[in-house]
């Protein structure tokens, strides 16, 4: 006769290593959890601080637009304001300012593309005596205006 043996496994050998490893999954899951969070604090704050160096940006390049247009105005001979456009007449050169999507652009002779201002979401230019005014607000909200004189008187010259 064959006898049958039943071998029974302890109630506690099994479980006891299960909830083991269970607590070692939970330990390195809460340390990757944790190391994730500690690294998105400082992520989180540069892109939100992000948008103060924008505006900083925008500022001094609306300086460099003021240098660059004021030297052109200055020295053409004359102004005209065509259809929300800006034509300055400098010698045998047209000088165009216009709006190109959220930038405004320069062109020399109806060629060329120079991106002068960028982030602009409204601008006018408008002819005075012997000056132009340029007012622009950015896509932030914020307005910057300028008044140019000429240098050249432009009511002898026409």
């Amino acid at each position: 006769m064959k006898k049958i043996l039943f071998f029974q496994k302890s109630k506690f050998a099994g479980s006891s290593n299960e909830k083991a490893f269970t607590l070692i999954e939970v330990l390195i899951a809460f340390s990757i959890f944790t190391t994730i969070i500690f690294f998105m604090t400082p992520i989180f704050q540069i892109i939100l601080s992000n948008k103060g160096n924008q505006i900083g940006l925008q500022a001094m390049e609306w300086e460099v637009f003021c240098s660059q247009i004021k030297k052109e105005i200055r020295l053409s001979t004359s102004a005209d304001v065509v259809s929300e456009r800006l034509i300055l007449t400098k010698d045998i050169e047209t000088i165009q300012y216009e709006k190109y999507g959220t930038n405004l652009r320069r062109r020399v002779n109806s060629t060329g593309h120079e991106i002068i201002l960028q982030n602009v979401s409204k601008y006018s230019f408008m002819i005075l005596d012997n000056a132009v005014k340029v007012t622009v607000t950015d896509t932030w909200g914020k307005d910057y205006s300028v008044i140019v004189y000429s240098l050249v008187n432009w009511n002898a010259v026409t």
